[in-house]
């Protein structure tokens, strides 16, 4: 999650370091072009083989979100990718048809209009979107497929520990400030009646603008998010786990979510660090909790890959 309309969150600059080169990507997922950056620590041999790590923004946020980690894991010898999920920023979004004329026969086909979805959060396609990045960081060079691991700040710590729930080559995980929980079920209800509603032609197939969560920006897809069971998922992530979470969170019940995430995966036998960072809220991870908490992850992905 990262700000809403009316109060949008302005992270601090990235400030590149010197030992680090950044190179913007497109990553395709589902057909749909994806804004991305590559940050590979300067003076790599051809030979040199190192880990690499994908990172996810939350909710109205999008790659630069992301940036500093990304710049701080290749800093330390990692090669990191970052990318805007789909219709948010600068990255593409699904086209949508919203018309069409009929064929002029001789077996030509007709012409459809469409629009481009943007600000729907699709979480079952963040997790594609997620896998995607695996797949393009798998391809790069230097990159030691054996060690990569994810990272996920938010919605995307959710859509990280979905994605390494269902992707072996993903080998250690670290989220901070996770939403780690199934739709809650006074939305789930809604959900079901959206799914039945969209099924049935009754509703537009991408509900853009239509529905809303207070304070949060861009447009739930509510359909797809009852299927988004991450709760569900973590009874199947086997590697290493660091979660961080912050003492005064206001968007969710810590104890339900990266706290009880913790617990069973202890619980599970599964290496865990769980941290709650003192004196900051949700967005105040990115600010008085980054140093802190940037400095957990990169060792975390250190001594895990």
């Amino acid at each position: 999650m990262a700000g809403t309309e009316d109060h949008p969150i302005i992270y601090p600059e990235l400030v590149l370091p010197d030992s680090v080169a950044r190179e913007a990507i497109t990553l395709w997922s589902r057909g749909v072009a994806l804004d991305g950056d590559i940050y590979r620590p300067k003076g790599l041999t051809a030979q040199q083989m190192v880990p690499a790590v994908v990172l996810s923004h939350g909710i109205g946020g999008d790659k630069e979100t992301t940036s500093r980690y990304a710049a701080l894991f290749a800093a330390s010898g990692m090669i990191a990718l970052t990318f805007t999920h789909a219709s948010w920023g600068n990255s593409r979004g699904q086209l949508v048809a919203v018309d069409a004329q009929p064929d002029g026969g001789c077996g030509r086909q007709g012409i459809v209009a469409a629009r481009e979805v943007r600000d729907v959060l699709d979480p079952l396609d963040w997790v594609e979107s997620f896998r995607a990045a695996i797949d393009y960081i798998e391809g790069e060079p230097n990159v030691d497929i054996n060690r990569i691991g994810a990272w996920g700040t938010s919605y995307g710590g959710g859509t990280a520990l979905y994605a390494t729930a269902v992707d072996s080559r993903i080998k250690a995980l670290g989220i901070q400030v996770p939403a780690v929980f199934n739709l809650p079920e006074i939305l789930a209800q809604k959900a079901r009646e959206r799914a039945i509603q969209i099924a049935r032609g009754e509703f537009g197939p991408v509900p853009q603008g239509e529905d809303a969560l207070p304070g949060l920006k861009g447009t739930p897809h509510f359909a797809r998010m009852a299927q988004f069971r991450v709760s569900d998922m973590v009874d199947l992530v086997d590697v290493p786990t660091l979660i961080l979470d912050a003492a005064n969170e206001e968007m969710f019940d810590t104890t339900q979510s990266g706290g009880l995430t913790h617990q069973r995966l202890k619980d599970r036998g599964i290496d865990t660090h769980y941290e709650v960072l003192p004196d900051i809220d949700h967005y105040g991870i990115y600010f008085d909790g980054y140093e802190r908490g940037s400095t957990l992850a990169c060792d975390w992905f250190a001594k895990h890959l």
